[in-house]
């Protein structure tokens, strides 16, 4: 929840100097904006360094949670992948795919011709 702090001061930040530049400035429109947010990043970089560090440490714990997740998953599925399966299999384990079985005969598809 460190990013909603910090996303939330941020914010905060951008619209408190937004509405001093309207109200104490001539300045207008997209420029007041513009201006609002290169003060308020300067701001963000002098005074919220504890936040932003929460933040990132918080970013951070997620996506190596997420990681261990998905390697765990990973693993799961390549231990099940390994066990044999020759009672959930019908097919014998022991022809080769594209093989001809006896009564087979070789040549293109379709009517047999006699």
């Amino acid at each position: 929840m460190a990013w909603v702090t910090y996303t939330t001061i941020r914010l905060a930040l951008v619209v408190v100097i937004w509405f001093a530049i309207q109200f104490l400035t001539s300045v207008r429109g997209l420029l007041a904006l513009a201006l609002a947010l290169l003060i308020s990043a300067i701001f963000s970089i002098i005074f919220l360094g504890k936040q932003r560090d929460a933040m990132s440490q918080s970013i951070f714990g997620f996506f190596r949670r997420l990681n261990e997740r998905i390697d765990a998953a990973a693993a799961k599925e390549d231990y099940l992948e390994g066990e044999p399966e020759t009672q959930n299999n019908p097919v014998n384990q022991q022809d080769v795919p594209g093989s001809f079985e006896d009564g087979d005969q070789g040549g293109p598809a379709g009517p047999a011709k006699h």
